[in-house]
């Protein structure tokens, strides 16, 4: 151990570092059933193509407005790690209510209900092991890693047992998949003082509220622009699949190719420490956004399974990139008692508004130009990467803690 740290610290690092990577381990095998086999679940239920879009689109939006509200309250009122157990255990009852229920209305409130309370449960989780990774000297990829081998294994094993199950048992499987989100939860670290202590400090500018801190900033350009750049994303979650299928491409071959991104990006987690401290998380973030540029306009016209693979790898870029960037800014520029707010708007803007309206799109384009609408993506992240290169260059602030 490094000769300024105690046995007492070292114990801490390793002993928070393996409940977090419990943690995440855990808790996204609900998300990797729910994105590719509730849409199987519902369409078994009855549901037509519209009800089922309806549905996924609702939850999508649930989340722009739980994660700012759930972050509000662990801000204000009670400690993120309670906000998390009550909000894991809670969409816990609302999926498995989900699971027994027959016909449009019913099965679209508990959704909706379960969307709501389960979107704040991974940006809360984000923000805090950000910190603590900050305060303890942790490598915050190598504990969220296994949020995506969680999720990769989520989609893999129940891919394996809708074989040789009916479909018809899919969200019943999601249910008990988000039970493990549950016990994700329990075993996050608790904030305790030495934690706390050690937590660099981030104070507000001088005369500068929250609510215009977090719209009428250079923070909130930032959130912009990365949730631009996640938000490129859509057509990648809600036609990839179907066209690669048009493509000819099997079952299995489609399944490798949302393997190969996942293997990709954790494959940056592992490293990322060294990689933050070489060349700083905004010029992580900006790369991450022109590989976003190049991945998207690639999909757009490839048709070969093995370009379409590198393509897939860029997800590395796309995402790992501009995610680990984005997180590590936040940290950054945020001060300490609005970081979850921060978090949460964060959470909203991207995987809330962003990307529902960029999921819509991608359909409503794809009807008409097909994979020219990859393209659309493409202007995204190109945007979102002449907004980061503006932001840096007119912001000294930003642009120094942005360094490596």
């Amino acid at each position: 151990m490094p000769p300024n740290q105690t046995a007492s610290d070292h114990a801490l690092r390793r002993r928070v570092s393996l409940r977090f990577s419990l943690a995440y381990a855990l808790m996204m095998v609900g998300s990797g059933v729910q994105l590719p086999f509730l849409p199987l679940w519902l369409s078994d239920r009855g549901l037509s193509v519209g009800e089922i879009a309806f549905i996924l689109s609702a939850m999508m939006a649930a989340r722009a407005v739980a994660s700012p509200l759930f972050a509000w309250v662990a801000d204000k009122y009670v400690p993120r790690r309670t906000v998390l157990m009550f909000c894991a255990f809670a969409a816990f009852v609302a999926y498995a209510a989900m699971s027994t229920m027959v016909g449009f209305w019913p099965i679209a409130i508990f959704a909706v209900l379960a969307g709501f309370l389960f979107a704040p449960v991974f940006p809360l989780t984000e923000g805090f092991s950000v910190d603590a990774s900050a305060a303890l000297g942790l490598d915050y990829g190598r504990l969220r890693m296994w949020a995506s081998l969680s999720f990769l294994a989520g989609s893999l094993g129940a891919g394996a047992l809708l074989t040789v199950v009916d479909a018809s048992q899919a969200a019943a499987i999601l249910a008990a998949a988000q039970g493990l989100a549950v016990i994700s939860s329990l075993l996050l670290p608790g904030e305790s003082d030495a934690l706390r202590k050690s937590m660099p400090s981030v104070v507000m500018p001088p005369g500068r509220s929250t609510a215009r801190f977090l719209f009428g900033s250079s923070f909130s350009l930032l959130i912009l622009i990365a949730g631009l750049g996640q938000a490129s994303h859509g057509a990648l979650y809600s036609i990839s699949s179907l066209h690669w299928h048009s493509l000819g491409f099997s079952s299995f071959h489609i399944g490798v190719l949302w393997t190969a991104a996942v293997l990709a990006e954790v494959t940056l987690f592992f490293f990322s420490k060294s990689l933050v401290q070489k060349l700083g998380p905004g010029t992580i973030l900006l790369i991450g956004l022109a590989g976003g540029a190049v991945r998207w306009s690639g999909m757009a016209y490839f048709e070969n399974y093995y370009a379409l693979l590198v393509m897939q790898m860029l997800h590395v870029l796309s995402f790992a990139m501009a995610h680990l960037g984005t997180m590590h800014l936040i940290r950054l520029l945020t001060p300490d008692r609005i970081r979850n707010r921060a978090q949460g708007l964060y959470s909203a803007i991207t995987g809330g508004v962003l990307m529902a309206f960029t999921a819509w799109l991608s359909g409503l384009l794809y009807e008409h130009i097909g994979a020219q609408a990859f393209l659309a993506m493409a202007s995204l992240s190109t945007l979102a990467l002449a907004g980061g290169l503006m932001l840096f260059r007119i912001n000294p602030r930003v642009r120094a803690l942005a360094a490596a």
